[in-house]
């Protein structure tokens, strides 16, 4: 496994996403993974960002890709029995309750983690609100 001080130098514009972001990336990653897998899941997802930075940055959002990526990476070394609670859920409505509920982001930092509108993930939050009281 390759250590921090091996990877390749990042584009400044996806280091700059990467700071921004890099505390909560690794907060969600943590609900799902021990510590050391969670910063390698993040790592190696902007290490794979790194990888099609171009095409992502030609996207309509490219927080969202960047999300999906890390999601993604995440979520293919998470125990199964960590997504069982949430397992239910559509994916985007999964990134609303673990973000704002459990990790008590703010509606607008979780837009702008994910690259959705605030708006958006409002309604994921009413929708699981809706279905918890029928």
């Amino acid at each position: 496994m390759p250590t921090h001080a091996t990877r390749p130098p990042r584009r400044l514009d996806l280091t700059a996403l990467y700071d921004l972001h890099h505390h909560n990336y690794l907060r969600y990653a943590e609900l799902l993974l021990r510590t050391g897998d969670a910063h390698r899941a993040v790592d190696d997802a902007f290490d794979a960002l790194a990888e099609i930075w171009q095409h992502v940055l030609s996207t309509s959002s490219p927080a969202a890709c960047a999300w999906q990526t890390v999601r993604d990476h995440v979520r293919a070394l998470a125990d199964p029995a960590r997504l069982r609670p949430t397992a239910h859920l559509e994916p985007p409505q999964q990134d609303a309750l673990l973000l704002h509920t459990v990790l008590n982001l703010p509606l607008d930092v979780v837009a702008d983690l994910t690259g959705a509108e605030a708006a958006t993930v409002h309604v994921h939050l009413r929708t699981l609100t809706a279905r918890s009281s029928a």
